[in-house]
């Protein structure tokens, strides 16, 4: 799916966020040390790189989008999802401390950082692109 240029860098950085979700989703099947290390990698992940791709969306892009569209259901759900994914990756993180990850810990997180760029991607982002003056757009600087 082709995405307007200043989208772009963030629609490339979902593709990284999909494949880890299939990572810890082929995980939740593995024995422990997969587990371990699939839960490792995506903890280092998130806070080297997600954290800053939420704050990117939650003080630029967003704004942006309620200025032109208001406050809808699917931006309430994307940023409930963010809370959400920084709480489940918190408790993986204590899990990953205490040496045992649960097969349904990597199968919730996968699922649903699986489904939340899904709806950024086809709802959220294509709803941006069709209120949002190009202009705007390229300004922000994503």
């Amino acid at each position: 799916m082709r995405r307007h240029p200043a989208l772009a860098p963030l629609s490339q950085e979902h593709q990284h966020e999909l494949a880890h979700a299939r990572r810890l989703l082929r995980a939740a099947s593995a024995e422990p040390e997969e587990r371990l290390a699939a839960a490792k990698a995506y903890i280092d992940a998130f806070f080297a790189e997600t954290v800053e791709h939420f704050r990117r969306e939650e003080e630029i892009l967003f704004p942006l989008y309620l200025r032109h569209g208001g406050s809808t259901p699917t931006l309430e759900r994307i940023l409930r999802d963010h809370m959400q994914l920084h709480g489940l990756v918190r408790t993986l993180r204590a899990s990953k401390a205490a040496g045992d990850i649960r097969p349904e810990a990597l199968r919730t997180l996968g699922d649903l950082l699986y489904d939340h760029v899904r709806i950024e991607e086809r709802e959220l982002f294509a709803e941006i692109e069709r209120i949002v003056p190009a202009a705007e757009l390229e300004a922000v600087g994503l």
